[in-house]
C-alpha cells in the first residue's frame, strides 16, 4: 500500500509545504509537524519531513548591548527562533550553507540596495525569507544626519518588504509606520525578565536620573547635558549606561559638556545584570532619543516603577501615558525636556505618583515566555 504524504508547514510561512518520502505512523504527534486531513484516514502510512526551526540572522553586536539585540536573544532563549550572527560580507555566500527549506528572518539593517543581491540569492529556489524590523536604514540615516524622520519606509524598503512578504515588528508603531505595505505584518511585542519588577519607593537622597544607550546622536544625550547646564547645580545625579566607542567624537563632546556638572557619570557599556540593578535603583529614566522603535528600556523601567521622560520617538508615545507614567515631549524640544525634568526633580509627590502608575501598568507586561507564546499565536503556530 502506498504511503500518504503529509504537507508540513512552518508556522511563520504557512504557504510553504513539502512532502516527505519516509513512511512513519506516529511523527505527526511530534512538535513541528502538521497533520494533513488525509492522515486521519491513513495513520499507519504517514510520511514526514522535519521542518527546520526559524533562523534569525543579525549583524554581530561587537560588544555592544542594545534593546534590539536583547530582544532577539530573549526570544531565542525561549524558543521562538534560533539566532546566528552574520557579518555583512557573509550574506553573499550564506545561501550555499543553508538547506533550501530553512525559513529565515533577516535583520532590517540590511534593507539596503547594497544587500539586494544577497536577499535575492537567499530567497531563490523558493526559500522563504522575512525581515525582523527593529528600525529602517532610512530612519537611522535621517536621525544620524540630524534630518527630520521620514514618514514611512523608502520606496526601496517598501518594495523589498513586499517582495519578501513577511515582516515581524516588536510593536504596533512600526506596523502603523508601514501603512499599506502589502506584506504580512506580525506584531511580536517584547516581554521582560521578572527580576525587573519592583514596587514604588520614596526617593532616598539626590534624584537619580539614568539613561541607557550608546552615546551617539540618535540617543540625544547632549540635549540632557544642555538641559542640566541650564538648570544649574541641583539635587540630582545622572548616570549614562552605554557604549562610549560607537561614536567617539560624540562621546568625547558629551564628556566635555558634563565635566563641570557634579554627579554625572558616563559609565560606558555595562552587562545586562548591572543595567538592571542601576535602572531599578534609579528614580527617573531619561530617554531623549531622536530615533527609536519599541524601546525595551521603557518597558523595563516601567516594570521597575521608574517614571520616564522621553522624546516622542518611535513607539514611546504609545508606550508611555503622558502625565501619568512620565512625560513625553516633542523630539528636540529641549525647553519641554527641561520643564519635565524640573518638575520631577522638585516634586517628589508627583514622581512617586507616576511610579505607582508604572507599577499598576507593569501587571500587563508579559514575561519572556508569555511574549514568545503570544508571538507563536500571531505566527499561527
Amino acid at each position: 500500500m502506498a504511503g500518504q504524504s503529509i504537507a508540513l508547514r512552518h508556522p511563520a510561512f504557512p504557504s510553504r509545504s513539502r512532502p516527505c518520502p519516509k513512511p512513519c505512523g506516529a511523527c505527526y504527534k511530534r512538535p513541528g509537524f502538521a497533520r494533513s486531513p488525509q492522515s486521519a484516514r491513513s495513520a499507519p502510512f504517514l510520511t514526514h519531513r522535519p521542518v527546520p526551526p526559524l533562523l534569525l540572522l543579525q549583524p554581530p553586536a561587537g560588544g555592544r548591548i542594545s534593546g534590539g539585540y536583547l530582544y532577539n536573544a530573549r526570544m531565542a532563549e525561549h524558543g521562538l527562533w534560533q539566532l546566528r550572527d552574520v557579518a555583512a560580507e557573509e550574506l553573499n555566500t550564506l545561501h550555499t550553507q543553508l538547506p533550501p527549506e530553512q525559513p529565515l528572518l533577516l535583520d532590517s539593517i540590511w534593507l539596503t540596495e547594497a544587500h539586494a543581491p544577497a536577499f535575492d540569492r537567499l530567497s531563490a529556489g523558493g526559500r522563504r525569507v522575512g525581515v525582523m524590523l527593529h528600525s529602517l536604514p532610512s530612519l537611522i540615516a535621517a536621525a544620524e544626519s540630524g534630518q527630520a524622520a521620514p514618514s514611512g519606509p523608502s520606496n526601496y524598503e517598501r518594495e523589498r518588504l513586499e517582495r519578501l512578504g513577511l515582516v515581524l515588528v516588536p510593536g504596533r508603531h512600526y506596523a502603523e509606520l508601514l501603512g499599506a505595505c502589502r506584506a504580512q505584518i506580525v506584531i511580536a511585542e517584547p516581554g521582560i525578565d521578572d527580576g525587573w519588577r519592583a514596587a514604588p519607593r520614596h526617593r532616598q537622597g539626590p534624584c537619580r536620573l539614568v539613561s541607557v544607550g550608546a552615546a551617539t546622536p540618535r540617543k540625544g544625550f547632549l540635549d540632557v547635558a544642555q538641559v542640566l547646564q541650564e538648570l544649574g547645580p541641583g539635587d540630582y545625579e545622572w548616570r549614562v549606561l552605554g557604549s562610549l566607542d560607537v561614536d567617539r567624537e560624540y562621546a568625547q563632546e558629551l564628556a566635555r559638556r558634563t565635566a563641570c556638572l557634579p554627579g554625572v557619570q558616563l559609565l560606558g557599556q555595562q552587562p545586562p545584570a548591572e543595567v538592571q540593578r542601576l535602572v531599578r535603583s534609579s528614580d527617573v529614566l531619561v530617554m531623549p532619543s531622536y530615533d527609536e522603535n519599541q524601546p525595551l528600556v521603557l518597558v523595563e523601567a516601567m516594570a521597575a516603577s521608574v517614571p520616564s521622560v522621553a522624546y516622542a520617538a518611535g513607539a514611546a508615545r504609545h508606550m508611555l501615558a503622558h502625565g501619568r507614567e512620565g512625560f513625553i515631549t516633542e523630539i528636540g524640544d529641549r525647553a519641554a525636556l527641561a520643564l519635565a525634568l524640573g518638575r520631577l526633580l522638585e516634586d517628589e509627590g508627583l514622581r512617586l505618583g507616576m511610579a505607582a502608575a508604572c507599577w499598576k501598568r507593569q501587571q500587563s507586561i508579559p514575561s519572556w515566555p508569555e511574549a514568545v507564546a503570544r508571538a507563536r499565536a500571531a505566527l499561527g503556530s
